[in-house]
């Protein structure tokens, strides 16, 4: 049998090579394929069977995607680890190599076993040779050998911890209980990266987008691939990366910590109220995507980013923002969490819907931002939202800022989008804040709804022509209540700048009523037009007592 010294001088790693192709490829399969699945079968069932056969049926289907993510995981994981183990291997093989050029040129050998001989003749004791030469000569062959063992341990260490490495990725995940499959195989990903003391896959995106964004388009792409497969979570939150990849990230990313949470993996972890929030707030976001698969084109939903903690976060696109025309990034106000998703889309559509009738040829996209922590204040109480400060509008200003700008830095095509961001409630201090630091949201437009305030005194401060600041109140809103306090200038007045257009609805929930004024006028906006201006009441004079008043007249 040959030894480790003959086998690495050999060894061709071209079957390796192959190997690792393959696992990759497999990954990348699975990818397409539940994708498809999702689009094509259960999304449309999803939107049009109701049941218990149903519920059963969908339930079966939502286990083989799960399936098709586990083995996409996984294999890619197997990918990695072949290519690591093979990359280093190589280096070792290249240093043996090497050490075995450099000790032949100085006329020293080396046997089948990895042994290191000296020049023939030079251990004749009758040579005629000085003692130091003797020593150097010992010193050169110590040198040589070391050099031999070290390549050699390095290749064997390499190949122990690859092996050790696929140990944990093989198929016994997908047998019996599939329900923590998929938080087991990110945990595998986990322990093979600690076993060959790496991590695997790992990716460093710079924070800027536009850095983000250079980054993603100079990788190769059988390297995108393995970054999105291993650490979707990273990928997913990463502004300035095409809105496809963030999707497809982020709902990995979702299914893995699901599953983990499901199977109380981190039931030590988190206090019984956080880990039951956690869970909820997942699998509410996933039971609203589900019920979407199905949709297609300017209604297909794009994940691009999401948090469970607290109250949860999520921002998700209906319709592609990275080919649209228009593009609006709606912030929501006081009391949305997960919980608010469903609602929350509905009124995403209806202005999508709303711009697309103010301009059929253009392609909108509207994004959902709950990428805060929104104040805790119900609707009923709107007129109180002075209470909650400008602390967490302050928060999320760099976030909102940072997600805008990776939108422009995402956007294919010469043709810059034309973006508008919109607020509503405490969701329009928000964006006043962010808009009015470090350089703004770099927005074409801004329209709010119901605004307590923007944190600012006038429609100059939010970096933007004031000519493209819009603004409408209901009269019966409560948020009149809180103008002018601590969340700034109400920008509801004439002297704040910018349009103040009609609004036709009640309250402080109905702008997006349709048929109305109110949803009209905000898709006039998204789509780059000017919308119907507010017609201020004239004031009925006031009629003097006296000669020439009412009780004089006849």
């Amino acid at each position: 049998m040959a030894s480790d010294y003959t086998r690495l001088l050999r060894q061709d790693f071209s079957d390796s090579e192959a190997a690792e192709k393959a696992w990759h490829q497999l990954s990348t399969a699975m990818d397409e394929l539940d994708a498809r699945h999702r689009s094509k079968v259960s999304g449309p069932l999803h939107a049009h069977w109701k049941g218990d056969d149903a519920d059963a049926a969908l339930n079966y289907l939502e286990n083989l995607e799960s399936r098709f993510g586990v083995v996409r995981t996984e294999a890619m994981a197997i990918s990695e680890a072949l290519g690591i183990a093979r990359a280093k291997m190589m280096l070792a093989q290249e240093r043996l190599r090497s050490g075995v050029r450099e000790l032949e040129a100085d006329h020293f050998t080396v046997d089948d076993e990895g042994r290191v001989w000296p020049p023939e003749g030079s251990e004749d004791p009758t040579a005629d040779v000085t003692q130091q030469e003797r020593n150097d000569q010992l010193a050169k062959l110590d040198y040589y050998q070391s050099e031999i063992n070290d390549a050699v341990g390095k290749a064997r260490k390499a190949s122990d911890e690859g092996a050790k490495a696929l140990y944990e990725l093989t198929g016994e995940i997908l047998q019996g209980n599939i329900d923590d499959a998929a938080g087991e195989a990110r945990d595998d990903v986990k322990q093979a990266s600690k076993d060959m003391h790496t991590e695997l896959g790992k990716p460093y995106p710079p924070h800027d987008p536009k850095d983000a964004a250079e980054w993603w388009k100079n990788l190769p792409e059988s390297q995108r691939e393995a970054y999105a497969a291993l650490h979707p979570e990273i990928i997913g939150r990463t502004d300035g990366l095409p809105s496809t990849v963030r999707d497809d990230a982020n709902r990995l990313a979702l299914e893995q910590e699901l599953s983990a949470m499901e199977n109380y993996e981190y039931h030590d972890k988190y206090s019984t109220d956080e880990y039951n929030k956690r869970l909820n707030n997942m699998l509410t976001l996933q039971r609203e995507l589900d019920k979407r698969d199905g949709a297609e084109g300017h209604k297909k939903l794009y994940v691009l980013n999401y948090d469970s903690a607290g109250d949860g976060k999520a921002v998700i696109a209906m319709g592609n923002p990275d080919t649209a025309d228009n593009v609006g990034v709606q912030v929501p106000g006081t009391a949305t969490t997960m919980e608010s998703t469903d609602g929350q889309l509905g009124r995403l559509s209806k202005l999508q819907r709303s711009a697309e009738n103010a301009d059929p040829s253009a392609k909108t996209s509207m994004v959902y931002w709950l990428g805060y922590d929104a104040p805790e204040i119900p609707v009923s109480e709107a007129g109180n939202v002075d209470v909650a400060g400008k602390g967490r509008a302050e928060s999320a200003g760099p976030d909102l800022r940072n997600f805008t700008h990776g939108l422009r830095a995402s956007h294919e095509g010469g043709d810059r989008a034309n973006m508008t961001v919109l607020g509503h409630s405490y969701g329009t201090t928000v964006v006043g804040i962010a808009a009015s630091k470090n350089g703004g949201l770099d927005a074409d437009n801004i329209c709010v709804v119901g605004s307590p305030g923007m944190g600012v005194d006038h429609a100059k401060d939010l970096n933007i022509d004031p000519d493209r600041f819009y603004t409408g109140v209901a009269e019966d809103d409560p948020i009149r209540n809180a103008a002018d306090m601590s969340l700034g200038t109400t920008p509801n007045k004439s002297d704040f700048g910018g349009t103040r257009f009609k609004v036709d609805t009640h309250g402080h929930s109905g702008y997006w009523n349709d048929r109305s004024d109110s949803l009209d006028n905000q898709g006039k906006v998204i789509a780059g037009q000017h919308p119907s201006k507010r017609q201020d009441k004239p004031v009925t004079p006031v009629v003097p007592v006296g000669p020439g008043g009412p009780a004089f007249q006849q």
